[in-house]
């Protein structure tokens, strides 16, 4: 058995010690103590013991806590798991018999310390209630198991977690021939009814099981905001059998209180997580994010997740965000992103946009799904900026791009290159617009047509600028522009093979030698121009461009005036033999 901590222990006779004036006035006054409660001073409680129960355990120190207590492990605990054998550990009412609204528990480092549920119960249940907020750092909790929401922690307030991994936990785990219906499951791994923040994390391998009622977030669940630094969502299952599916590794937002939340992520990775359902006509959306408000992505990365039903609904395999009706509009804005080799198996490989999208300096590349192999836009408008696109798949339309209703997509400074689909290789819109600046699109194949534009109706606005569409394939055939009969506004371009289309009068239509798809500098791939390209020095920057594709360092006007497309050939390297101003 360790000994004891040299922090100090307290025990709930002590408490009233530190009310004196509280008791005397209460007995003058004959009223009762509790109206004169003052709250104790916070202080560190230390557990001593690894057993489940009993003096020095953590389940006993909990209860000797109050609200703005904190519980640490002493440094001489002897053990690296303590295992529950009577139940999830309840943060409820105080030693004061007060709330405990906020409590802090701090283990000595993830990897040092497992709370293992035993797969009997949750591990943690905070009652603190709305308030609540709930702070846990350096521990592993495992093996959390229960037949409501919240796995492995369950919260009616907010949770904060730093160093911490949840794993192997399970929500909606029922007996046999018990299956919920109602309001649905929520969060394998963390339940949040508030907001969550999780910092240096590990959310894995846990899941949510809505049977006959919705499951939310197999990873996390927050009813309002989620934050994420340097935290990684990976490998979570949420499912349901006769129900909608939101969210295999997070979600986010009160769907059905109509309270939109927002999700901000930094540095952080999620991926390899799937949303599922059996029903036969049910949504499934967000494989690895559904949130039902605002997201912000940087320097992050969402792959290899996966959001499919027996009914083929899965939208979003990467991400899916929406508004509530009648609610504020939305926006995802995602910077230094990268989103691979995500599916869906009706729309949105990657990404289905509810709301208006903004991407900049992203890899967007082997994602596929029914249509917008790489993209959906559902409602709103796209804004993609110094980004590539390449290898996505959509069996219908769209390999990197599905306009779908009346939303406006703008593509500037970006690569759309290499992708697959049957109609619109590239971006396939039905009844929207299309505004392309010093962007190429070339390589794009489909079985239909429009190997690199397609237009369900001709007539809508299609503008280019100083923008490439060539090398683009229809049945082995060259197709760049479908259908006939649409007209293209803009200037300064080159577009090879268009039948019928109606280009402006000052379009080239001779190759472009691009060379392959290739790391030329900056963050993404582009398609370097070759020698004696009739792209190079043609085009314009109508947007005042200070770079072009690649970032910094490659300045967008090199010669007498911009190329065309997104790369722009940089002079040549000075002569640093004459560099000291010595020129003969």
């Amino acid at each position: 058995m360790s000994t004891a901590s040299s922090r100090p222990t307290r025990f709930p006779a002590s408490r009233l010690h530190r009310r004196p004036l509280a008791v005397c006035l209460a007995a003058i006054l004959a009223v009762p103590v509790a109206a004169f409660s003052i709250a104790a001073p916070a202080a560190t409680l230390t557990v001593t013991s690894c057993d489940d129960a009993g003096a020095g355990t953590l389940r006993d120190t909990v209860t000797a806590a109050v609200s703005g207590d904190t519980i640490d492990f002493s440094a001489t605990l002897g053990c690296s798991q303590i295992t529950l054998t009577s139940g999830a550990i309840a943060i409820g009412q105080g030693a004061d018999s007060q709330p405990i609204v906020a409590l802090d528990i701090v283990g000595p480092g993830r990897n040092a310390l497992t709370i293992d549920g035993n797969y009997a119960d949750r591990v943690f249940v905070h009652e603190g209630g709305d308030s609540g907020a709930l702070t846990i750092s350096g521990v592993t909790l495992k093996h959390g198991f229960t037949s409501g929401s919240g796995g492995c922690i369950s919260a009616q307030g907010a949770v904060s977690l730093t160093d911490v991994q949840v794993a192997e936990c399970a929500a909606g785990q029922v007996p046999s021939g018990r299956a919920p219906s109602g309001a649905g499951i929520r969060g394998g791994g963390v339940y949040a009814a508030g907001s969550a923040t999780l910092t240096d994390s590990l959310i894995g391998d846990n899941k949510a099981d809505g049977h006959a009622s919705p499951a939310y977030g197999a990873g996390v669940f927050a009813g309002g905001d989620l934050t994420l630094v340097s935290t990684t969502i990976s490998g979570n299952y949420a499912t349901t059998d006769t129900a909608a599916t939101y969210g295999g590794g997070v979600a986010i937002g009160n769907r059905s209180g109509r309270t939109q939340g927002t999700l901000s992520a930094t540095e952080s990775s999620i991926q390899n997580n799937t949303a599922f359902s059996h029903c036969g006509y049910c949504p499934v959306r967000g494989g690895g994010v559904w949130i039902y408000g605002s997201p912000t992505f940087e320097e992050s990365t969402v792959s290899g997740n996966t959001a499919f039903s027996d009914a083929h609904y899965g939208a979003g395999g990467g991400l899916y965000f929406t508004s509530r009706y009648g609610g504020a509009a939305v926006t995802a804005t995602l910077t230094d992103t990268n989103l691979g080799s995500n599916t869906a198996d009706e729309n949105g490989g990657a990404i289905a946009a509810g709301g208006d999208l903004s991407i900049t300096r992203a890899t967007i590349s082997g994602n596929n799904a029914l249509s917008g192999g790489a993209i959906t836009v559902l409602g709103g408008d796209l804004t993609l900026v110094d980004s590539l696109l390449t290898g996505n798949i959509a069996s219908d339309r769209g390999g990197g791009i599905f306009l779908f209703g009346y939303g406006d997509v703008a593509v500037q400074n970006s690569t759309i290159s290499e992708n697959m689909a049957a109609n619109g290789g590239a971006i396939a819109n039905t009844y929207g617009s299309v505004h392309l600046s010093n962007t190429t699109l070339t390589a794009n194949t489909v079985s239909g047509n429009g190997g690199g534009i397609w237009f369900q109706i001709y007539g809508y606005a299609l503008n280019l600028e100083s923008t490439i569409v060539a090398g683009n394939s229809a049945s082995d055939s060259p197709s760049d522009i479908f259908p006939p009969d649409q007209n293209v506004d803009g200037s300064h371009n080159l577009v090879v093979a268009a039948p019928g289309v109606g280009l402006p009068g000052d379009t080239i239509s001779d190759d472009p030698l691009l060379l392959p798809l290739a790391n030329n500098g900056g963050p993404t791939m582009t398609h370097a121009l070759g020698e004696g390209s009739p792209a190079i020095d043609a085009g314009s920057d109508p947007l005042s461009l200070e770079y072009d594709q690649r970032g910094e360092g490659f300045i967008r006007v090199a010669g007498v005036a911009p190329d065309i497309g997104a790369f722009e050939t940089q002079p040549s390297e000075p002569d640093r033999i004459f560099a000291d101003g010595f020129d003969p």
